[in-house]
């Protein structure tokens, strides 16, 4: 007979939990896959390209924020997209296409920087 106890989690991400799991993500693949390309490619000039980098994503998240805020939603570009254009179905598919080509990207050069560093 199994004794454990199941305890449900009411409990909701909260601002400070969101921007943890965004700034782990952000730094964590900044530092161990993008800064070795970056130096390979532009070399002296890696800092200011992380600064203009960091500049974009700032830009990014204040309008995410805003889209956020606007809806009352937390869905992110599929979701915004397919609000503000109701008519176009075909067009907030191929957005969410994209978005998941994104990520099959990224895991990508994860996987080959991950790759490289163990060779």
């Amino acid at each position: 007979m199994n004794n454990s106890v199941h305890r449900k989690r009411n409990k909701a991400l909260g601002v400070p939990e969101l921007v943890a799991i965004a700034l782990g993500g952000m730094v964590g693949g900044g530092i161990f896959t993008i800064l070795g390309i970056s130096v390979s490619i532009i070399g002296a000039y890696t800092p200011l390209a992380i600064i203009l980098g960091g500049m974009v994503a700032s830009m990014a998240a204040y309008s995410y924020i805003k889209l956020g805020v606007y809806y009352k939603d937390e869905g992110a570009t599929y979701s915004f997209y397919k609000k503000t254009f109701p008519g176009s179905p075909f067009a907030a598919s191929l957005i969410g296409w994209w978005v998941v080509f994104g990520y099959i990207s990224t895991l990508a050069l994860y996987a080959y920087t991950f790759s490289s560093y163990a060779i």
